[in-house]
């Protein structure tokens, strides 16, 4: 007779509520299956989607995250992150084929053990029911996927309104790295600041064609030079918004910003020039 299917989890669990509500669990004997194996992290916004995915693809059949509740992290936000990671993650897992439901991420606090046992047994039983995780990844093909993994860990999104003006959205772009950047490396300490400067003559209207020639070769020429990603990034970004927005840069040496609406001629002959 064929033993019971019984799962691999890997849970990580923060050192200041879900770890020690696992450890109430077991000084109040709850019961639940012996089928995790737990590793206590500061906090579960530590939890990279890297970790994940290695931990499935090395073997185990389901990844736990555990968390303080919302609003009672220990380092403010940090469970915020890792929602938003576990879901981005939850994605990714169905575009590779793994059912989304080998990644759970729960709320427990340090006093509720029995909310850790509960919460075990629960997502044991769930696996059970899915069955073994069949998908390896040799380490050849690890080492390319966990770059995209780690990309996942550290972006974000900027939601824009469709009038955005390209040219104002790369000047933005260009004072963030220039607050954030490390100075570590000429590249990024430098050259975004000479991207800045020629992006604000754009702005202005005192650039030239030649000035858009070289936004983009300096971009280029930024990104495989500089040390961290924050400088790659500043100089592709701006280097393939100079090449796929062309327009709107030049449409800025002729001193209208396509991100506005001109007004109607009529409009003034209405209501005054004064208006």
């Amino acid at each position: 007779m064929q033993a019971e299917f019984e799962p691999k989890i890997i849970a990580f669990l923060c050192n200041w509520c879900s770890y020690a509500g696992a450890d109430l669990a077991g000084s109040l004997r709850f019961q639940y299956p012996p089928n995790v194996v737990i590793i206590r992290i500061p906090c579960s916004g530590r939890v990279a989607p890297a970790f994940i995915l290695k931990a499935l693809f090395a073997g185990a059949d389901g990844v736990l995250v555990g968390g303080c509740h919302p609003g009672d992290c220990h380092y403010i936000q940090g469970n915020y992150y890792t929602e938003r990671r576990i879901k981005i993650t939850q994605r990714l897992l169905d575009a590779l084929g793994i059912e989304r439901e080998r990644l759970r991420l729960a709320w427990i606090s340090a006093s509720e053990g029995a909310r850790f046992a509960a919460t075990v047994s629960d997502f044991t039983n769930r696996l059970r029911e899915l069955g073994p995780n069949t998908l390896r990844v040799g380490n050849g093909e690890w080492e390319s996927l966990s770059r995209v993994a780690s990309v996942i860990g550290s972006t974000g999104k900027l939601i824009l309104e469709e009038n955005t003006c390209t040219v104002d959205l790369a000047r933005y772009f260009l004072e963030y790295t220039q607050q954030e950047s490390c100075a570590a490396c000429l590249p990024c300490r430098v050259g975004t600041k000479r991207l800045l400067e020629i992006v604000e003559r754009t702005v202005d209207g005192r650039a030239d064609a030649r000035d858009l020639s070289l936004l983009e070769m300096l971009g280029r020429a930024i990104g495989p030079a500089a040390k961290c990603d924050l400088g790659r990034m500043a100089g592709k970004v701006i280097a393939n918004l100079v090449a796929y927005c062309r327009d709107d840069f030049e449409t800025h040496l002729e001193g209208r910003c396509p991100g506005t609406v001109e007004a109607n001629p009529g409009w003034q002959a209405v209501v005054g020039r004064g208006a």
